[in-house]
């Protein structure tokens, strides 16, 4: 719905910059204060990711290991970004977690 008259329209945005001050407080109360947390429970898969999921016969071939090993980071990187695009349509998770990067 749009707003058609002057009253209506600063209305919506008194709103909207009431959900911005909200979205505002949540990230600095959830995001902010756990920025420099170390998180020592975590998995490396960034450099393993390509070596536990594919068969040993593929890092036989020189090559190919070379290959599969220049590959690991970018595989790694679709990997968390997927994460956080699953997460943030997942409603059980919180948005500003902390331990999401």
């Amino acid at each position: 719905m749009t707003p058609k008259t002057v009253r209506e329209n600063i209305i919506s945005i008194q709103g909207h910059i009431t959900g911005v001050k909200k979205d505002i407080d949540s990230i600095k109360n959830n995001h902010l204060k756990h920025l420099h947390d170390d998180d020592k429970n975590y998995v490396d898969y960034e450099n393993m990711l390509l070596d536990k999921t594919l068969s040993p016969y593929m890092f036989n071939n020189n090559l190919m290991n070379t290959w599969l090993k220049k590959m690991q980071p970018l595989v790694s990187l679709m990997f968390d970004q997927f994460n956080v695009t699953k997460n943030f349509r997942n409603y059980m998770v919180d948005k500003y977690h902390y331990k999401q990067r």
